[in-house]
């Protein structure tokens, strides 16, 4: 992953090229950015800025040795620490080392979710960082550099760190290493300790915008219309990794699930609603907040029908017949219940709950709230 690779961003790669040249390295810091913004390519752009050893005043140069080794993610002064399903026989991440770097290689925009369900049989299990982690970090800062250069230590998703690790990581931030870079990499920032945040260099990394989520998509899926792909891109806000999602697999799918579900809960239907819970339990974790996620889409189309600004309705076809059908069964006392039903289910996705027992409770409040209860 070079600068140039990573898509948008070119004031924030300036800067970090610019901090490399002037010397001007921090110790440690922590690229944060919302899911699809290009945290984690960046931060691995920059690891391989700091390792190449003939770079540019642009880019790394993508030929010496060290950048053949980046290439695959090999490099012996590139430390990867990723969170892990911790249990007696896996407690550390070298085993999990090449699965990690073979999905990064795949799809450099992973969240958790992608890396919950590369794993066998992960899907509903937590990903955390314990103590054997932190002292394997602990191990491989202690090494002396292979290059007798930079040593980077890339820690994806800091925030899976377990307490009694994030002590330990604490104090190897209050003592670096010389000629060393730990790179935190994460989303939520306030599931972390408050004094490891006051120790690292927060580099801000903001949502892609609408029309680089565009580019990138024509790129990737180069039989996509552009007016198809400026549509996703909208829709995603900003997160590559959703726009994937959605130009990669049928938009039809979700939309005719999302309608006919609702159909069912405001018809009251149980047996439909039970089907429809058994469908959604099967559905892969990432597949089921991607249908929370479209669900708020297509709420807010209706709310903007619902409120006469036809203007900045974007659907077409059946999602315009059913936004138009729907935003009658909206009103000041249900609009922003449904809202908050669907982002709170979406949030509970998120940590991992019963699907289908959510999917159930779901079904029911937001047929209380269609039918007025």
């Amino acid at each position: 992953m070079l600068f140039q690779s990573v898509i948008g961003h070119a004031t924030l790669k300036a800067k970090l090229i610019g901090n490399v040249r002037e010397g001007r390295v921090p110790h440690a810091q922590f690229f944060l950015g919302p899911r699809g913004s290009g945290a984690l390519p960046l931060a691995l752009a920059y690891a391989r800025y700091l390792l190449c050893t003939e770079r540019s005043a642009s880019d790394s140069c993508g030929e010496c040795p060290s950048c053949k080794q980046l290439d695959k993610l090999t490099h012996p002064d590139l430390h990867l620490i990723f969170p892990i399903f911790l249990n007696e026989k896996s407690k550390t991440c070298d085993p999990h080392t090449p699965a990690w770097r073979s999905l990064v290689l795949k799809e450099p925009y992973l969240d958790d979710t992608l890396w919950r369900e590369e794993q066998e049989g992960g899907d509903n299990k937590q990903l955390r960082m314990g103590v054997d982690i932190a002292q394997e970090i602990q191990r491989k800062l202690s090494m002396k550099s292979y290059s007798g250069g930079w040593k980077v230590m890339l820690i994806w998703l800091p925030e899976f760190v377990d307490p009694t690790a994030a002590n330990k990581l604490l104090k190897l931030l209050e003592e670096p290493e010389p000629n060393t870079a730990i790179v935190m990499v994460g989303h939520n920032p306030e599931l972390m300790l408050s004094t490891i945040l006051s120790r690292v260099q927060l580099v801000k990394v903001p949502a892609l915008g609408a029309l680089e989520v565009k580019e990138a998509l024509q790129e990737r899926f180069p039989d996509l219309k552009g007016e198809d792909a400026l549509t996703i891109a909208v829709r995603s806000d900003g997160d590559l990794l959703e726009a994937t999602a959605m130009a990669g697999k049928s938009e039809e799918e979700l939309f005719v699930l999302f309608r006919d579900w609702l159909r069912a809960c405001y018809g009251n239907k149980v047996a439909d609603i039970n089907e429809f819970a058994e469908h959604f339990q099967k559905m892969g974790r990432e597949r089921q907040k991607a249908l929370m996620r479209y669900g708020l889409y297509l709420i807010r189309q209706c709310v903007m029908q619902w409120q006469r600004v036809s203007a900045l309705v974007t659907v077409s076809g059946g999602e315009q017949e059913f936004v138009q059908k729907f935003a009658n069964l909206l009103n000041e006392h249900n609009v922003e219940g449904i809202r908050q039903e669907l982002e709170t289910a979406h949030g509970h996705l998120e940590r991992n709950a019963n699907p289908k027992l959510l999917f159930v409770d779901l079904s029911y409040r937001l047929t209380a709230l269609l039918r007025g209860r």
